[in-house]
């Protein structure tokens, strides 16, 4: 089973698109946690009118601040949102604004990051997050858990000198860049190549404009979960979450 951060930098990327984009498409049972500390955006695009203040990160969090690694996993089928519409979905809310955030210092993170290790074998699934911008806020003890991180960008000036100071900063945090993936988003004055030879990562993957799906995923709108399905960006983000889980599937059992 498999675990994936999707980050960015400055510049609004769009990493939360591509977070809910690979859960609309991801091939078996996801968790996507939306775990950005600054607060999440996921709930208006999936999930609008179906969250309340019992469900989510934040709830999660209290409920289980007291309660052994493998109990506070188990609880997670308590604090998630199911998405029938896109298979064996779930959701777990994020923070509403970043004055929660410290609700998870403390141990709270380290706690999330134990849980989604464990999300395999408790619950049977992969786990999707949304970490936001990375910055010091950032739930670093889950993301160093991860099996790949996705560092999205677009193929642009901006958002490239951003990337370029993401990967610096996981390189920092992580030792190295060896689980760190790129995604170029959208087009720009750069082609795929370029962008990312200017940010310096490998394992390059490309998302197309798409910007109905887009709206549709972070703002909410009239295009049903179904529908969205069948979108170019679904689509191909649908791509990338096969090349991951065909990749870290092979890694798990020895296979380079």
């Amino acid at each position: 089973m498999t675990v994936v951060a999707v980050v960015a930098g400055k510049a609004s990327p769009g990493a939360t698109t591509l977070a809910a984009a690979m859960t609309l498409a991801w091939p078996g049972p996801i968790l996507l946690i939306d775990a950005d500390p600054g607060g999440g955006d996921v709930v208006p695009g999936l999930l609008p009118g179906r969250a309340s203040t019992e469900s989510g990160l934040l709830s999660w969090s209290v409920a289980t601040r007291h309660l052994p690694a493998l109990d506070a996993t188990a609880a997670m089928v308590e604090h998630v949102l199911a998405l029938p519409e896109a298979g064996d979905a779930w959701v777990m809310p994020g923070l509403q604004s970043g004055s929660q955030a410290g609700a998870l210092t403390g141990g709270g993170w380290t706690r999330l990051a134990t849980a989604v290790e464990r999300c395999a074998s408790a619950l049977g699934r992969d786990v999707v997050l949304d970490t936001g911008r990375l910055g010091e806020s950032t739930c670093w003890p889950v993301i160093a858990v991860c099996d790949v991180v996705l560092l999205v960008v677009r193929p642009t000036a901006r958002s490239v000198q951003a990337a370029r100071a993401a990967a610096q900063t996981l390189r920092t945090r992580l030792g190295d860049l060896d689980s760190v993936w790129l995604v170029v988003n959208g087009t720009g004055p750069y082609t795929p190549a370029q962008t990312a030879a200017a940010v310096g990562i490998g394992h390059l993957h490309s998302t197309p404009v798409d910007a109905r799906a887009a709206a549709a995923l972070v703002d909410g709108s009239v295009v049903t979960i179904r529908g969205l399905t069948r979108t170019r960006l679904v689509r191909a983000a649908g791509q990338v979450a096969g090349r991951i889980t065909e990749t870290t599937t092979w890694s798990s059992v020895g296979v380079s």
